[in-house]
């Protein structure tokens, strides 16, 4: 039965549903550096030249492993998106503006992947840079 009164709740939820699914959404975006790094642990160096190019930088280490470090820089090839809450005395909303892939700019992106190599092989590793720029250099 229908008593003619207005839902309590306002018509406002269904885009704070939207608004916490386009939140989560952006959690998930880009990829995990941790997979990408593992994917490179007892690698072969001839293999990440093979893959990465010759490296920026080399040091021995007092223990005898070599380090080497790539370096990797580019841009995302999205604007970075915005989130925005506007609202007035007829109601609320919220909206989200994303770039989109390919349509130039975009923020500048660096990693750096420092491997540190025992009897040729990889068996440590320190990258810096942003996540999503990153994980694209895992191994596959």
């Amino acid at each position: 039965m229908n008593s003619g009164r207005k839902s309590p709740l306002p018509a406002r939820r269904p885009g704070l549903a939207l608004f916490a699914l386009v939140l989560a959404g952006c959690a998930t975006l880009g990829g995990d550096v941790e997979d990408a790094k593992r994917s490179w642990h007892g690698a072969r160096y001839e293999e990440v030249v093979l893959r990465w190019g010759e490296p920026a930088r080399h040091a021995t280490l007092a223990d005898g492993r070599d380090n080497y470090t790539w370096v990797s820089e580019g841009t995302s090839g999205v604007f970075p998106g915005s989130v925005i809450v506007f609202g007035g005395s007829g109601g609320a909303g919220v909206g989200a503006v994303f770039g989109l892939p390919g349509m130039g700019g975009g923020e500048p992106q660096r990693c750096e992947r420092t491997l540190t190599f025992k009897d040729g092989r990889v068996v440590e590793q320190t990258w810096l840079g942003q996540t999503a720029f990153c994980s694209q250099f895992r191994k596959e």
